[in-house]
């Protein structure tokens, strides 16, 4: 009781001193995904499409605009709920699925397997934009750079530790990968080289890369969030006005103004990429009353604009919020 009664205080203070902290923004639209709650989302660039990961059940693939389950996918018999990532690519087309011990490519509109791998120790995935390569991160302390379309392992990144999360720039130009190493690492994808290395004092959380491959976010567990510039060493743009938070999805806008961050604590944060400020926070609510609430923002999209934001959450809803 008193811990609970000393994070309320905590929540409030924060939310004062912020004067941006809202636990009752309204949502402009909300859709219920998954009854029991979802344990991994993917959401495609164009917002058009949606991959939940059901606790107890398969993974679905949601047409968004209608918002009904097109398909269900599944890498082999009596693996249901076993998709621990997927990423789509750019134009939405194909969409990627990991296991632990497996990769499938998919079309999306048609739910066509068009591919498959056994692969062991797997954590993350990411796809290039035109759906051709997948950036693979595994429990063997290397991320691999793979062509789906040949079957080929084309660069093979190596980390001391195991790599927790991946990403591409969609000009093709870079990888990024975070591990538990503590070090978050930049790749030149037109000759595997390593570009820079930076090391955030503990196990990465999450890595982003910006469309146009000019800004890279790296967030160590419960720690710092740092945006860099991909240029010469990664010079350091801002270090998000944040102690101790874990993020667990990512978005920047198109003009690399704005940053959207989810965090396992379900909080949703707005940032300005230029300072590092916070020019919005809120946390979305739950279906019922859970105690604790661990509820944890999977996946989210800005629009071009980035007046409007798309978010999954761990409980199995999505929600559509105006972004100040």
């Amino acid at each position: 009781m008193r811990n609970t009664i000393q994070s309320i205080l905590v929540a409030v203070l924060v939310c004062g001193l912020l004067g941006s902290c809202s636990e009752q923004k309204k949502a402009l639209d909300t859709w219920v995904h998954a009854d029991t709650g979802s344990y991994g989302a993917a959401i495609s660039p164009d917002s058009k499409h949606l991959l939940t990961g059901e606790i107890g059940g398969f993974a679905r693939v949601w047409d968004l605009q209608n918002n009904r389950v097109k398909y269900s996918v599944q890498h082999e018999e009596g693996s249901a709920g076993g998709i621990i990532a997927a990423a789509f690519s750019e134009l939405g087309d194909v969409l990627v699925t990991i296991e632990q011990n497996s990769i499938a490519r998919w079309a999306v509109e048609s739910g066509r397997l068009t591919g498959y791998w056994s692969w062991p120790n797997l954590t993350d995935v990411a796809v290039s934009a035109n759906g051709r390569y997948a950036l693979i991160g595994s429990k063997d302390n290397q991320a691999v750079y793979f062509d789906m379309v040949e079957g080929k392992m084309r660069y093979v990144f190596a980390h001391h530790e195991k790599v927790t999360s991946v990403a591409l720039s969609k000009d093709g130009r870079f990888a990024l990968t975070g591990a538990d190493d503590w070090h978050a690492s930049l790749w030149d994808l037109t000759n595997g080289e390593h570009l820079w290395s930076k090391n955030l004092k503990y196990k990465i959380s999450l890595v982003a890369l910006s469309d146009d491959g000019e800004l890279a976010l790296a967030n160590a567990h419960i720690g710092d969030a740092h945006v860099y510039s991909t240029r010469g060493k990664g010079n350091l743009v801002s270090r998000l006005d944040e102690i101790r938070m874990t993020l667990v999805s990512a978005d920047f806008s198109n003009d690399n103004r704005t940053l959207a961050t989810g965090r396992a604590a379900k909080a949703i944060d707005i940032w300005d990429v230029a300072s590092g400020k916070r020019r919005e926070t809120w946390k979305p609510k739950v279906k019922h009353k859970v105690q604790p609430d661990s509820a944890t923002i999977l996946d989210l999209k800005l629009d071009s604009n980035a007046k409007t934001l798309i978010s999954e959450s761990s409980t199995g809803i999505g929600q559509r919020w105006a972004v100040n």
